[in-house]
């Protein structure tokens, strides 16, 4: 990836990430009963929970946008996609439903139901690893080609000896 397809992949997640907020914003808003409602992992009320996801993720998106360092950003999305992912994967896991992404208003939308957060989940992966891929480029390429040399270095000199002593 060049630095150009850095900063696209960077702006598109802060992009995202204020669209998701904004939603959630609106979501938190009405009056549907799930908001009234205790999250079964956390113990927080969904609208609490909603409110404080959406400013953590616009928080996120504004230092994707003003910050340039591509290891702080990328340290930055994998803690939040980390998150994400966690949560909904234990959630999962444990047998415990959990409150919509988007709050409800994907019903209104002309999409399967439950398509928008399975969406949500694989673009929430897609950050995860895009940014570990970025962290990995410059030093796990460099590490691999060093391992790489080591192991054809003894191959060569575990060929070069006499068979046979």
């Amino acid at each position: 990836m060049s630095s150009k397809d850095h900063e696209a992949f960077f702006r598109f997640s802060a992009w995202t990430l204020i669209l998701t907020a904004l939603t959630k914003v609106y979501s938190s808003a009405g009056s549907v009963k799930i908001l009234q409602v205790q999250d079964a992992l956390l113990h927080v009320g969904y609208r609490p929970l909603i409110l404080s996801a959406a400013v953590l993720e616009i928080g996120m998106a504004a230092f994707l946008l003003n910050n340039r360092n591509t290891l702080l950003r990328s340290l930055v999305l994998i803690w939040l996609s980390g998150n994400f992912l966690f949560y909904h994967w234990g959630g999962y896991l444990l047998g415990v439903y959990l409150c919509p992404c988007l709050g409800r208003l994907t019903d209104n939308l002309p999409l399967p139901r439950g398509f928008a957060e399975v969406m949500l989940q694989l673009l929430v992966l897609y950050w995860f690893l895009g940014s570990i891929n970025m962290i990995w480029q410059p030093w796990g390429s460099a590490q691999w080609a060093r391992m790489v040399g080591a192991a054809k270095t003894l191959f060569a000199a575990h060929r070069a000896r006499p068979t046979g002593a």
